[in-house]
C-alpha cells in the first residue's frame, strides 16, 4: 500500500510539472530573452572601387550625381557609373547619343555638364569615399543623322566628328599618310571578325582598334578621365573590340590602352583601376578569358536563372544559378541593364527589384551593377527614381558592406535562401522569402552557424533570438529579413517636391517614419524647426533672391541623416504657357522644335522664343509635348506622330498645364 501511494505522488508530481511545461511553452521549446551583443560595428563604405555595388546613374548630370552624394553614401554604394564621357552627337540631346561619340576627349559641355563639373564631382566623391566611374565607347563613333551608307556597304561616318578628331575622319574610307584607315571594311568578315570587324547594330561605324592612332586617342581619353579624377571605366560593346588571341583578327588595342592606363593611374594613386566590359552572350570563336585577362565582363543571363526560381518558388534554383565565369570576381551582373530597361515593356515592380539585388549584392566577390530608373519620357538630365535610397535597398547594401571577407554559407529551404555571414567578432544573415512576407505568420529558419543571441531585423526593427541554430521570424509583406547585431532602422521621409521651380507660392509636405527627432531649416538660418510625423511646409517667406534651400534633418539612436532641396521662384512671361530652363542649344537654332498637340492632334511650331523662354500657344488644347529634331527638318504629314523625334518631353497637360509653366531642366 505504501509502495503505491509512492507511486501516485510520483506520478502526479510528474503530471503537474508536464502541465507547468505545457503553460509556458517549456520543456525546450521556448526561446530565452537573450540580451544584445556588445555591437562596436560602424557603417563604412569598403575601402576598394572592386569591393563595393555600384549605382548606374542613368541620365543623370555630374550635378545631380554630385547633389546626391549624401544619399549615395548613405545606401551604401561605393561606385557611381556615369553616362559617356565623349562629346555625344547633337550635345547628348537623347540618351543614345552618348553612345555615337564624337570625339576621344572629355566633352568640355553636354547634357551631362562640362569637365570642370566632373573633375568637381569626382573631387566631392572622394570625400564620401566614393568612386566615380566613366562609360567609355570606344568600339564604334557616330554615323550620320540618315544613317547612309559608304559605296562598300558600310555606315558613313558623321561628318561632326570632323570638328573633334580630324585625323579620324580624314582615313576613314583610305589611307592618306600612311597610318592605315581609321575604320573597318570588313563588312562580311567571318569567324571573330564578324564582330570585331563590322558593328551590326545600328548602323554604327565600327572603328580600326588595331590602328595606332586610334588606340593612341583612345589611351589620351583614359588618362584624361584619371586626371580628372575617375576611378574606373565600363567599356561599351567591349565584345566587339579584338584581343591578340582572336584567331581570326587578333590586335594588341587592349595592351596598348587598357593596360597603359592601369600602370597610368596605380602611379597617381596606389590602387588598383577598377575596370569592366560590356560582353552580352558569349564572343564568337572566343572565350571569355580573351578579356577576363584585362577586366570584369558583364554576366547577362545570371538573372535571368534568378527569375526562373522566383517563378518557380524554389530557393534552390538560386543556389544552383551558373555564372558566366567559373569566378564571381571576373563579373558583374545587373537586375536590369539600361539597355533592357529602355526597351521593355514590363518592368519588375521596386521590391522585386530590391529581392533580386538582394541575391546580387550577398553573391560574394560578384560586381553588383544597380540601375537608376530613368523618367518615362527617357529625358537626360533627369533623376527618374529615387529607389536607390529606399530603405530596404539600404539595409542590403549594408549588409553586403558589413561583411566583406566574412565566411558565407547559404541554404535554401523550400522558398527561402539563407545566407549566413560570420565575421570576426560580428555575426549576421540574410532571409530572402520568394513570396510576399505574412507579418502574422511565424516562419522558424535554420541558422545552423549562428551563435546563440539577440539580433534585429533590419527590415521591420524587430528583436530575433537565434537559439539552438534556429529563429522565430514575422516576415513584413517585404519577405525579407537582415538580421545583424546592430538595433535600429535607418530613417526615413517622403517629401512632395524635390526642388524645381515654382511661380506663386509653393507648400511642400514631408512624412517621416523611424525619426526620434528631425528639423527643417532654409537656406543659412539658424532657426531649425521640429517635425514630428510630418509637417507642410510653406516657402514663400524664406525666399532670398527668389531662390530657396530647404535642410531637412532627421535622427535616430542609429543613424543620421540630412537632406537639401533647392527651389527658385520665377516671373511668368505673358502671351502663352512658359517652357523654362530648356538648355540654350535647344534654343540657338541648332535643331527643329515642333509642339505636339492633341484634341485635335497635329504638329505645330505656334510658339514664341522670349528671353530664353518658350512661350507656347495653348488656346484649346487639352496638353502638349515637345519635340527635338534635326536642324531644318520639316515634317511631312502634320497630323501623324514622326519616328524621326530626336527627343520628346514628357506630357504637359491636367494640373501642369493649369500651373502656367513647365520646369525642362535638364531636357
Amino acid at each position: 500500500m505504501g509502495q503505491n501511494n509512492k507511486m501516485r505522488r510520483r506520478l502526479f508530481c510528474l503530471m503537474g510539472l508536464m502541465g507547468l511545461c505545457f503553460l509556458l511553452g517549456a520543456c525546450g521549446s521556448k526561446t530565452p530573452e537573450y540580451a544584445d551583443f556588445e555591437d562596436s560595428y560602424v557603417d563604412t563604405l569598403p575601402r576598394r572601387a572592386e569591393e563595393g555595388l555600384t549605382l548606374h546613374a542613368f541620365n543623370w548630370t555630374y550635378e545631380q550625381i554630385r547633389e546626391n552624394l549624401p544619399a549615395i553614401r548613405e545606401a551604401g554604394f561605393k561606385n557611381v557609373l556615369t553616362m559617356p564621357v565623349q562629346q555625344p552627337k547633337g550635345g547628348g540631346a537623347a540618351w543614345w547619343a552618348f553612345y555615337q561619340p564624337l570625339s576621344f576627349s572629355i566633352a568640355e559641355k553636354s547634357a551631362l555638364g562640362s569637365k570642370e563639373d566632373l573633375i568637381r564631382l569626382c573631387e566631392e566623391a572622394e570625400g564620401y569615399g566614393i568612386c566615380i566611374l566613366a562609360d567609355i565607347v570606344a568600339n564604334h563613333m557616330a554615323t550620320t543623322d540618315q544613317e547612309e551608307k559608304e559605296a562598300d556597304g558600310t555606315p558613313m561616318v558623321s561628318p561632326l566628328v570632323e570638328a573633334y578628331e580630324p585625323w579620324i575622319y580624314a582615313n576613314r574610307n583610305q589611307d592618306t599618310d600612311g597610318r592605315g584607315l581609321s575604320f573597318h571594311h570588313r563588312k562580311n568578315a567571318t569567324g571573330s571578325g564578324a564582330e570585331t570587324q563590322y558593328y551590326a547594330y545600328g548602323n554604327l561605324p565600327d572603328l580600326n582598334t588595331a590602328n595606332p592612332y586610334v588606340q593612341e586617342r583612345v589611351l589620351s581619353l583614359l588618362k584624361e578621365c584619371i586626371d580628372a579624377g575617375v576611378d574606373g571605366f565600363r567599356f561599351d560593346a567591349a565584345k566587339h573590340i579584338e584581343t591578340p588571341t582572336d584567331p581570326d583578327y587578333p590586335g594588341d588595342f587592349w595592351e596598348k590602352t587598357l593596360e597603359e592606363a592601369k600602370k597610368y593611374y596605380f602611379e597617381k594613386t596606389g590602387q588598383s583601376l577598377y575596370v569592366y566590359g560590356e560582353i552580352l552572350n558569349a564572343p564568337l570563336g572566343r572565350g571569355l578569358e580573351a578579356y577576363t585577362k584585362y577586366m570584369r565582363v558583364t554576366d547577362d543571363g545570371y538573372t535571368a536563372q534568378l527569375k526562373n526560381a522566383f517563378a518557380a518558388k524554389d530557393a534552390s534554383l538560386i543556389l544552383s544559378a551558373r555564372l558566366k565565369s567559373g569566378e564571381a570576381r571576373q563579373l558583374v551582373a545587373w537586375v536590369e541593364s539600361h539597355d533592357e530597361y529602355v526597351s521593355s515593356n514590363t518592368h519588375y515592380s521596386e521590391l522585386r527589384v530590391a529581392k533580386y539585388w538582394a541575391v546580387l549584392a550577398t553573391r560574394p566577390e560578384l560586381g553588383a551593377l544597380y540601375l537608376a530608373r530613368p523618367d518615362g519620357a527617357l529625358q537626360v538630365g533627369s533623376v527618374g527614381s529615387y529607389a536607390f535610397e529606399g530603405a530596404l535597398l539600404g539595409a542590403i547594401n549594408r549588409f553586403h558592406n558589413r561583411f566583406l571577407g566574412a565566411r558565407v554559407f547559404e541554404q535554401a529551404e523550400g522558398t527561402y535562401l539563407i545566407h549566413e555571414r560570420l565575421g570576426e567578432g560580428d555575426q549576421g544573415a540574410l532571409i530572402l522569402c520568394l513570396e510576399d512576407g505574412d507579418p502574422e505568420k511565424e516562419v522558424v529558419i535554420s541558422l545552423p552557424h549562428l551563435e546563440n543571441g539577440r539580433y534585429y531585423d533590419a527590415v521591420t526593427g524587430q528583436a530575433v533570438m537565434v537559439h539552438n541554430q534556429e529563429a522565430r521570424i514575422r516576415f513584413a509583406i517585404e519577405g525579407m529579413a537582415i538580421l545583424t547585431r546592430s538595433p535600429g532602422l535607418c530613417p526615413e521621409y517622403e517629401i512632395s517636391q524635390r526642388g524645381g521651380s515654382f511661380a506663386d507660392s509653393l507648400e511642400v509636405t514631408i512624412s517621416l517614419k523611424n525619426c526620434e527627432e528631425a528639423w527643417y531649416s532654409f537656406n543659412e538660418e539658424s532657426e531649425r524647426y521640429p517635425i514630428s510625423g510630418s509637417a507642410r511646409i510653406s516657402l514663400k517667406e524664406h525666399l532670398a533672391e527668389n531662390q530657396v534651400t530647404l535642410h531637412l534633418e532627421m535622427k535616430n539612436a542609429s543613424f543620421t541623416r540630412a537632406r537639401h532641396f533647392s527651389y527658385s521662384k520665377i516671373a511668368l512671361l505673358p502671351g502663352g504657357f512658359n517652357v523654362i530652363n530648356l538648355a540654350p542649344e535647344l534654343l540657338d537654332g541648332s535643331y527643329e522644335l515642333y509642339i505636339w498637340s492633341w484634341n485635335p492632334s497635329r504638329w505645330h511650331q505656334e510658339y514664341e522664343i522670349r528671353d530664353g523662354v518658350l512661350l507656347v500657344d495653348t488656346a484649346g488644347m487639352t496638353g502638349f509635348l515637345l519635340a527635338v529634331f534635326e536642324k531644318g527638318y520639316v515634317i511631312g504629314d502634320p497630323t501623324r506622330w514622326d519616328a524621326r523625334v530626336i527627343k520628346q518631353s514628357m506630357d504637359i497637360s491636367g494640373e501642369l498645364l493649369e500651373q502656367g509653366f513647365a520646369d525642362l531642366s535638364g531636357f
